[in-house]
């Protein structure tokens, strides 16, 4: 094994100066140990005796691993199919894996995520071939271009709740194998794949640096879907000819974002329904450029359900799959926006909660929201000033003021939570909400 370097800002801080690997592996330990729900307490402790604050927290945590297993797969070849257990409910696939020749595990290396094309209702052999596809030979090229990870999990059921599963669980497995850069993760499919990335865009937009749905997509407009989408970037590519009204869909969404101004690339090509080449090789560059901002100064959130529900099943699939009720995939933050389930009787119509959110100069943030009458808002002292007052604001109402303080305990349960070590906000503010304002339609403002 290699032992990684902490970076200099971390080691010249006199506040962190006993720093010891032992410590940092304790970090990792914790993060590591994801579904126990171990009490943080006793690790803060371990920190706070060594003189660590949380901008020393916060840099061993973007750190990666203090150590990574040797790379175990080729680098410059495509890996044989893997096993891939998820995380979440009871059923194993398999995922390839390309490690590029410049691969490094001291530095954070950017990650691509591949969805194939398919069915819920087709086998891993289909999956395995559609996956080949839809990575021979252009990711390919573009990993090596730009330093790409690459990783293809498998599904024979499909893309969506128990597909999501599977798109985690094989980020997960590259994060404790490679040393993956939490802010430059993005997520690329093609026909039935380009469909779970659309759903990953406005599902888990924070957890994407951009994305790229190709060939997929239904009417997100109507559907209103298309809201999240302004948060994060993205790059679209459909042909002219294509099957199932997946062009006439495509069509009515680039028309809708390219008007509000969203930060997406549309590309209609002509052709059906295919990869094209030529737009893989500018959506490698698109990715090359692009990075997650958590700390965004404004943030449109359209939340529904918090979470997925507790079983999925298809009749084709000769079982019903059951989730791990302490293994949920959190459906209820956007960014620093965390929402809370409405109370039981409100009705259905009022169960949909919208939220603009925005950080303005003068240590305040200030809310506009629909149906929500709980928040909690997450900060980072990006966003605002910890010395000072901070004021938040909730239609037009003051429902918070005075100083944050970190919080290291929480710091630590977000990032194991969520398995992103760029999930990094050092403070939490709960507010409640009394009435309505209707938010604004999102807007870029490009």
């Amino acid at each position: 094994m290699r032992r990684l370097l902490l970076p200099c800002l971390l080691l010249a801080s006199p506040s962190v100066a006993q720093v010891t690997p032992e410590l940092s592996t304790a970090v990792d330990t914790f993060l590591l140990d994801r579904w126990s729900n171990t009490d943080p307490a006793p690790l803060v402790a371990e920190l706070r005796a060594a003189n660590l604050d949380a901008t020393a927290l916060e840099t061993i945590l973007r750190a990666g691993r203090p150590t990574y297993p040797p790379v175990a797969e080729p680098r410059g070849r495509l890996s044989a199919r893997l096993p891939l257990p998820s995380d979440h409910f009871d059923h194993t696939t398999e995922h390839y894996v390309y490690v590029p020749k410049s691969y490094d595990p001291a530095k954070p290396t950017p990650l691509v995520v591949i969805a194939h094309g398919g069915s819920a209702a087709r086998d891993l052999d289909f999956g395995a071939k559609a996956a080949l596809g839809g990575m021979r030979p252009f990711w390919l090229e573009a990993a090596e271009r730009h330093g790409f990870l690459l990783v293809a999990p498998l599904s024979d059921r499909g893309w969506m709740q128990l597909g999501t599963s599977l798109l985690f669980s094989a980020i997960a497995r590259m994060q404790r194998d490679f040393h993956i850069d939490p802010d430059r993760i993005f997520l690329t499919g093609h026909s039935m794949g380009g469909h779970a990335t659309w759903r990953s865009a406005f599902w888990f937009t924070d957890r994407w640096a951009a994305v790229s749905p190709m060939s997929g997509g239904y009417d997100y407009v109507k559907s209103q879907d298309v809201w999240n989408l302004i948060n994060t970037k993205g790059y679209t590519t459909f042909g002219k000819d294509e099957p199932y009204q997946i062009n006439e869909f495509n069509r009515i969404i680039a028309a809708h974002l390219q008007e509000r101004r969203y930060p997406w690339i549309c590309r209609e090509k002509d052709g059906g329904h295919e990869i094209f080449a030529d737009e893989v090789e500018k959506v490698g560059e698109f990715f090359a450029g692009a990075r997650r901002d958590l700390y965004r100064k404004q943030v449109w959130a359209r939340i529904g359900g918090l979470q997925f529900a507790s079983a999925e099943k298809n009749e084709r699939w000769g079982q019903e799959h059951s989730w791990r009720p302490e293994r949920p995939i959190e459906l209820s933050t956007m960014f620093w926006l965390r929402f809370f389930a409405p109370a039981a009787d409100v009705p259905a119509e009022r169960r949909v909660q919208k939220a603009f959110a925005a950080v303005q100069p003068g240590n305040r943030i200030e809310l506009v929201t629909e149906n929500a009458r709980r928040l909690r808002i997450l900060l980072h002292p990006s966003m605002v000033d910890f010395g000072k007052d901070v004021t938040i604001t909730a239609n037009d109402k003051v429902v918070f003021q005075g100083k944050v303080t970190a919080d290291l305990g929480a710091m630590l349960t977000l990032v194991r939570e969520f398995d992103d070590r760029g999930r990094v906000f050092h403070a939490a503010v709960d507010v409640t909400i009394d009435g309505d304002r209707t938010v604004p339609e999102p807007r870029g403002q490009g």
